[in-house]
């Protein structure tokens, strides 16, 4: 099962009143009045006489092992599966579902919670849609699950989340119900998140290699040991403000207005920029791998001509990583996911 909790002595228990048949032929024996109460659609269904194909009578229960008298109960045939019943009776019953791991679980769930004008299941069980474990790994089709049953929160948190993943190659199934308007929607707020990136990016590598001041509303912890003294320059830095003075540099302007910096500092940017196209984020910036990388090739550069970056740069990176990480973020909170 996806579901944890499940109990079928549950829906065997003889003061039923009625019993729900699943497309797949499980048999749930539950209560009028819990189906009435959560749901219109029953109530409805149960307050007028109903057709012969609506009730199976005694002498079909005889035939298939019953005693007389006792199955003697109106049988609600219902196009859902046996799984997907199972949630709903379990969600009305007082134990309810501790956790579903299946999204196309829950997606039907919520689509027969929908049908049956289930209000209260559908509020029940939203927050199951937005739970760690989808949104790290399907959040597209959170997305779209999201979007169709109007669940607000889970459709912020779903785009927010698809930053977190490459452009996908192929869409799932879920996403051919979802009007194009909507889908463009989600692509204008990644490619504005991709541009706050880039602009915030360069904005702070220029800060730290030389070319400008800080910002008055920057006043970071690593740049104010910096203006104290307390701390060297970053080694990136450009020449005349305290960078090291025998790395190989670019010889033109770079990346913008990058200037004259080492040129293992622009490899490194550009692995930044490779990895902001997978991961949206702030922490993208001081991720293992990208300074594992870099780092790793610093030792060689050190051996040629009284180089400082290999004892300078790695300390150095990784805490200006810490910090441009949180600016990103920041940055980042500022772009929202347009609903309207």
């Amino acid at each position: 099962m996806s579901s944890t909790g499940d109990n079928v002595d549950v829906f065997t228990k003889p003061e039923a009143d009625v019993i729900v048949r699943s497309s797949d032929e499980i048999e749930f024996r539950v209560h009028k009045f819990i189906l009435s109460t959560a749901s219109c659609i029953f109530a409805d269904t149960f307050s007028v006489p109903q057709p012969e194909s609506f009730k199976v009578v005694d002498d079909e229960l005889d035939d298939e092992g019953g005693e007389d008298g006792e199955d003697d109960l109106p049988i609600v045939a219902l196009t859902e599966d046996a799984e997907t019943l199972r949630v709903i009776l379990r969600t009305l019953y007082a134990d309810g579902i501790s956790t579903i791991e299946d999204l196309g679980l829950l997606a039907r769930v919520l689509a027969a919670a929908e049908k049956y004008e289930m209000a209260g299941i559908i509020s029940t069980l939203a927050p199951f849609l937005h739970t760690t474990r989808f949104l790290e790994s399907e959040p597209l089709r959170v997305f779209a699950i999201a979007y169709h049953f109007t669940l607000t929160e889970a459709i912020l948190m779903a785009a927010k989340a698809t930053l977190l993943h490459p452009s996908p190659s192929s869409l799932p199934p879920e996403l051919e119900c979802l009007p194009t308007h909507v889908y463009h929607k989600l692509l204008l707020y990644r490619t504005r998140c991709e541009a706050t990136i880039e602009s915030t990016l360069v904005d702070w590598m220029s800060v730290w290699i030389g070319f400008e001041e800080p910002p008055a509303d920057a006043p970071h912890a690593f740049w104010q040991r910096v203006q104290a003294g307390a701390m060297d320059r970053p080694v990136w830095s450009t020449v005349d403000k305290g960078g090291c003075l025998f790395c190989v540099r670019s010889t033109y302007i770079t990346l913008n207005k990058y200037g004259v910096v080492p040129l293992w500092f622009i490899d490194h940017l550009e692995r930044t920029r490779d990895m902001f196209k997978d991961r949206i984020e702030g922490p993208t910036v001081k991720s293992l791998k990208l300074l594992e990388k870099t780092i790793s090739i610093l030792p060689g550069i050190g051996s040629n001509g009284g180089c400082e970056c290999a004892a300078r740069a790695p300390l150095q990176l990784m805490q200006f990583s810490e910090r441009l990480s949180d600016k990103l973020d920041e940055k980042l909170a500022e772009i929202s996911f347009d609903l309207d």
